[in-house]
């Protein structure tokens, strides 16, 4: 059953420059780094086009998932700008910030843009407001959704460690053309709860997001029993203003321990739901990669 996102793949090209980005100023920590051990076999778990080299694991004790594993891949093409969503695979990794003006204060003094101003909104379907702003993290491709943490309202290590200003990665959102397969297979497949369904639209998402006035973005998020991070989110892509060509290369592995990897492997083997590896043995154990049809790459392993 699927409980959160454990680890965050990013491939690039080096890893330096995230490293100084989530340590030195989000305050991750460097729990594990070096070599990687049969690069083939990596590169076939996260769908690369070239071998990894190094691997950099960073999080935040105290959380229950939501960590970050920085993957050398030398050789792998700057990745084209997220831009609006408007097309399959990756598109953010949000995080919940103590101080949102201190910490992206500190962030544009190293160089860091953002997309624009933060934008205030209230949840849809709710009346909880909410404070984020949009960080161009250029050297993955991705944006970073900073929302304001609010205390008891927001489930993350913040919560239990007040000495963070930033929190794990608490989601990762991706985009897809078939919203409606997605779900089901989050649900049916993976055994996630949609716990949340609906639609962002308004002036603020508008300005958030660079959509044109009038456009909005279906999306749901999904969770385990443990609600642990990072939750699941998808989000109905866009139709591109012009052609846009598919990512070369997934810029987010979703790292995610299963209750039963043989279960799991079962219902993929079909193909239905996109590519998969099937189990393969390594030294750390059995392990499945899927590139889905939704526009989202995993990485599985035994919980």
């Amino acid at each position: 059953m699927f409980d959160g996102i454990d680890i965050v793949v990013l491939p690039v090209a080096g890893t330096a420059p995230l490293r100084a980005l989530y340590v030195d100023v989000m305050g991750f920590e460097v729990v594990e780094e070096g070599p990687l051990q049969d690069p083939a076999l990596w590169s076939r778990l996260w769908s690369l086009p070239l071998p990894p080299t190094e691997s950099v694991l960073i999080g935040k004790p105290g959380s229950e998932g939501g960590w970050i594993r920085l993957v050398g891949v030398p050789g792998l093409p700057h990745p084209d700008p997220a831009g609006v969503p408007d097309r399959p695979g990756a598109y953010a990794l949000d995080f919940y910030l103590r101080d949102p003006g201190a910490t992206e204060d500190a962030l544009a003094e190293r160089g860091w843009t953002f997309v624009g101003d933060p934008v205030h909104y209230l949840l849809p379907g709710t009346e909880h407001p909410v404070r984020e702003r949009m960080l161009d993290q250029t050297r993955s491709g991705l944006r970073h959704a900073f929302v304001q943490y609010r205390e008891g309202r927001t489930r993350c290590v913040l919560g239990e460690r007040p000495d963070l200003d930033v929190s794990e990665v608490n989601a990762v959102v991706f985009g897809t053309g078939d919203l409606a397969g997605a779900r089901a297979f989050v649900e049916d497949v993976l055994g996630g709860h949609v716990y949340f369904s609906d639609r962002f639209e308004g002036p603020a998402i508008e300005r958030l997001l660079g959509l044109a006035p009038g456009e909005g973005l279906d999306a749901f998020i999904a969770r385990g029993p443990g609600s642990r991070n990072a939750r699941l989110e998808f989000i109905r892509h866009l139709a591109p203003a012009a052609p846009r060509p598919p990512h070369a290369y997934p810029r987010v592995v979703a790292g995610c321990a299963m209750d039963d990897l043989e279960a799991l492997a079962a219902r993929l083997a079909d193909g239905r739901h996109g590519p998969s590896t099937g189990i393969v043995e390594t030294a750390e154990g059995p392990q499945l990669g899927l590139r889905s049809r939704y526009g989202a790459c995993f990485h599985f392993w035994q919980r």
